[in-house]
């Protein structure tokens, strides 16, 4: 009698290979707990070299933000802004000016002028906008330079638990907003400075700069090397 053929016994892993299995197993990413039940599986059916060499997306300052044209954020990421259509940066380096950490300006390219600042300034010894002082006490300090304040105000930022200081000064021929914060012992300014009459179409451009101005707290290696003066090497910022 011829003996049957039976199946070859399955190999046996080895304990590196095991070891190495299991690790593979740990690095792949866990779906996000809002998948369904389908979408779930079908992440957990994706090759984990196809997942591991999918490029990055692209930084963004707020999650679930939808980055426009006009969009400008500085090389550390530590702040950004979004200027209208008919607004256009005329900074070549923000950093060239050794008594600012940055400073952008930008002007309405036709129409009514109107112009912006933005300033980041060492604040030594301040880690919160409540060091400053109090709102109104702050702003009186600024109407020396700015003009009588008509507006003063605390407001929430975009992230969570973030506030901004935001005031309207009045001027003999222009009426100047500011919009204010601090991290890090950085002052974090924005300035608006437009005609005492301007037409509403630059009232709501000024209320959409404004309101796309952000700051944000970096990490010690990216807040080190940009307080430095250079742009810190990519990936050290997020």
């Amino acid at each position: 009698l011829v003996p049957l053929p039976t199946d070859p016994a399955p190999p046996r892993s080895s304990p590196c290979s095991e070891r190495n299995t299991k690790r593979l197993q740990f690095m792949r990413p866990r779906p996000p707990a809002s998948l369904s039940r389908a979408a779930a599986l079908k992440f957990a059916s994706i090759p984990l070299a196809a997942l591991l060499a999918s490029p990055a997306a692209p930084a963004r300052a707020v999650i679930g933000e939808s980055i426009l044209p006009g969009y400008l954020q500085a090389d550390d990421k530590s702040w950004d802004v979004t200027l209208p259509a008919a607004w256009k940066a005329s900074t070549a380096d923000m950093r060239a000016e050794p008594e600012h950490r940055f400073h952008l300006r930008a002007e309405r390219s036709s129409g009514a002028a109107a112009s912006l600042d933005v300033f980041v300034d060492v604040a030594k010894g301040k880690q919160f906008l409540s060091d400053l002082g109090k709102v109104d006490e702050v702003g009186r300090r600024y109407a020396e330079r700015f003009g009588t304040v008509q507006r003063a105000a605390a407001v929430p930022g975009p992230v969570r638990g973030s506030t901004y200081y935001e005031y309207e000064f009045a001027g003999s021929t222009t009426t100047t907003r500011a919009k204010l914060t601090v991290y890090q012992s950085r002052l974090y300014m924005l300035l608006l400075t437009l005609p005492s009459s301007a037409p509403a179409e630059v009232l709501a451009e000024a209320d959409a700069i404004s309101s796309s101005f952000k700051a944000f707290p970096v990490n010690m290696f990216c807040l080190a090397a940009s307080n430095g003066g250079t742009a810190p090497t990519p990936g050290t910022c997020y």
